[in-house]
């Protein structure tokens, strides 16, 4: 079982890691005790964090957490405006991030872990429990970094009974920092919100662009407005990074027409007739209908903050094709 385990990672370009239930505890663990030492914004850990508090994730499912580390590129959709086009870019992990944890264990479970298993996706923080396998390590942006594929990847996390071996007297890892991190504030100093501190590995999300610009509302005071870069969520950290490769963006052929992107502008409560019902579909075609209530926002942000597509930074890590 072990060998097709393996050889479903390579064909799928994936790596693969499982231990006992312990790391997942541990990762929740983790959560609670940043909460008791009042390092969490409140907002944000009710938002975010308050479902990691079981202290037995999943159980009666398995005794196996298998964690699988996927590389992803951004994603790229074209807004037309009539007189020109702006495309937008989605980070990695942001295009049919929520589906994807089930296509991955019905493939599992078809291809990679013996007949009848059981699979169920894990609730613990997953950044904390591919830590503890020893899968990936922090960079100081609290982004985890694989080694091959950097932060531009996906974590999926499940318990499963499948029998897999762990070896006599394993112990879980400690989280660790990239080496680079100790010598370098590039990160840090990218950042438009002060997100990033240096006090403390530990992001502060209520800072962050990525939380600020997921979430309905109006945008803080103190948010710069030339912040926006993205339709949702950030690439300023991962961007100058030196220990990250080169960021692929792949055109997801979503191009929402001039009608469409007026109607998103416009922002008006009433969501309903033929025109919102083809967004939604394009929507739906990259997994993001929970955007809905943030596009037109975010959008009018995105097109006040930069007249070019991307900021300069992104330039050079980009590559498309």
């Amino acid at each position: 079982m072990l060998e097709q385990l393996l050889a479903w990672a390579t064909i799928n370009g994936c790596r693969v890691g499982w231990g006992p239930l312990e790391p997942a505890v541990l990762a929740c663990n983790d959560v609670l005790a940043r909460r008791a030492a009042g390092e969490f914004n409140t907002d944000f850990y009710d938002q975010n964090l308050i479902s990691f508090g079981a202290p037995e994730p999943n159980r009666g499912v398995g005794d196996r957490v298998l964690v699988v580390v996927m590389p992803r590129p951004a994603h790229s959709v074209v807004f037309d405006l009539g007189d020109y086009r702006r495309t937008a870019v989605l980070p990695p992990t942001y295009e049919r991030y929520a589906p994807l944890f089930d296509e991955v264990a019905l493939n599992l479970q078809a291809n990679a872990l013996p007949p009848g298993s059981r699979i169920e996706q894990v609730n613990a923080p997953l950044k904390a429990l591919a830590a503890r396998l020893g899968m990936v390590r922090y960079g100081c942006n609290n982004l985890v970094y694989d080694p091959d594929f950097g932060t531009s990847i996906q974590l999926f996390g499940y318990v499963t009974d499948a029998p897999l071996p762990v070896p006599n007297g394993w112990q879980p890892s400690e989280p660790e920092l990239l080496d680079d991190c100790g010598s370098c504030s590039a990160c840090r100093a990218a950042c438009p919100t002060g997100a990033i501190g240096d006090d403390r590995v530990l992001l502060r999300g209520e800072r962050c662009l990525t939380w600020l610009n997921e979430n309905p509302g109006q945008w803080p005071t103190w948010l710069p407005s030339d912040a926006h870069h993205c339709l949702v969520g950030c690439l300023y950290c991962q961007a100058v990074c030196p220990s990250n490769p080169r960021l692929t963006v792949i055109d997801t052929g979503v191009v929402f027409n001039p009608e469409e992107t007026t109607t998103i502008l416009a922002d008006r409560p009433d969501r309903s007739g033929p025109v919102w019902e083809a967004i939604r579909q394009k929507l739906d075609r990259i997994g993001r209908l929970n955007d809905e209530p943030i596009l037109g926002r975010n959008l009018h942000a995105l097109l006040a903050s930069k007249p070019e597509s991307l900021p300069r930074f992104l330039g050079r890590v980009i590559e498309s094709s």
